[in-house]
């Protein structure tokens, strides 16, 4: 596509998205590398202000959370691509969750946006209930309240949340965070749910990106899931974004974290990952 058709294709993109939604998922990597931290926090800022988003961001901090238990002898285990957490654990990812979402804060002010962290006890915006005895205190989310999310962005503002819940109670409860981000994007009526991860998308062969699946229906994506290629980390993102899409998300995206990603997908026909849609 020549440069003048592909302005044209982003700007058209752009008018259709002003006002909309859009949930944008990613976890601690962002933070491990300046210049990815810089790329990405760039988007959501010219996502936000430039293009008219209403920009959500969740995010986790998995291989950082992991790091410190080691530390502290703990040993980090998962069932499902979901952490087991017992009461020590649910300590460290408070601490390291709540230290990553300040540090994002800080960045997007910095970098000309208006950002303010919450976790989603906040206005109580998840509510929770443990999922089974094996995993410990990993909640699954029974309800989303909005209303301070909603606030936010209308006030011009980017809300940063990290997914740490609570029950009817007040138990603090670990949430997986694409699963946050899914149920987050549903109740917002989204039409977009992002997921950033350290790969380009959904990969056949996890080392060439060669093998990258653009595109996938719900039906196709439902398939994906029980393919041997689909990795523990990976399958509860391909769940999530079957959840937005089922509930009404119009698209939800799995891209990598590198070269302005966001705004390739989302303002270029090629796009930069996998879409998964009806």
């Amino acid at each position: 596509m020549e440069a003048g058709a592909e302005l044209e294709k982003a700007l058209y993109y752009a008018k259709e998205f002003r006002d909309k939604v859009f949930v944008i998922k990613f976890s601690g990597e962002v933070l491990a590398d300046a210049g990815i931290m810089d790329t990405v926090i760039s988007d959501l800022v010219t996502l936000k202000y430039d293009a008219g988003i209403n920009v959500v961001v969740v995010h986790g901090g998995s291989k950082r959370i992991s790091s410190m238990m080691d530390k502290f002898g703990l040993k980090a285990r998962f069932i499902d691509g979901l952490r087991v957490t017992d009461e020590d654990a649910l300590e460290v990812v408070q601490a390291v969750l709540s230290d990553f979402n300040q540090r994002i804060v800080w960045n997007i002010n910095q970098s000309g946006g208006k950002a303010v962290g919450i976790s989603a006890v906040s206005g109580n915006l998840f509510t929770a209930r443990k999922i089974r005895p094996d995993l410990g205190l990993v909640g699954s989310i029974d309800g989303v309240d909005n209303e301070l999310v909603t606030l936010f962005t209308r006030n011009g503002y980017i809300p940063v949340i990290y997914p740490i819940g609570s029950d009817g109670e007040g138990n603090l409860l670990n949430i997986n965070a694409d699963h946050g981000a899914s149920e987050l994007a549903c109740s917002l009526n989204a039409e977009k749910l992002v997921i950033l991860t350290p790969v380009k998308g959904l990969l056949r062969n996890r080392n060439d990106e060669n093998t990258l699946i653009p595109a996938l229906t719900l039906s196709e994506a439902k398939n994906v899931l029980k393919e041997s290629f689909i990795t523990a980390g990976m399958k509860p993102k391909i769940e999530s974004c079957i959840t937005a899409v089922a509930c009404g998300v119009k698209s939800a995206h799995i891209i990598g974290l590198k070269n302005h990603a966001i705004l390739q997908e989302i303002f270029t026909e090629k796009g930069a990952g996998t879409m998964i849609t009806r």
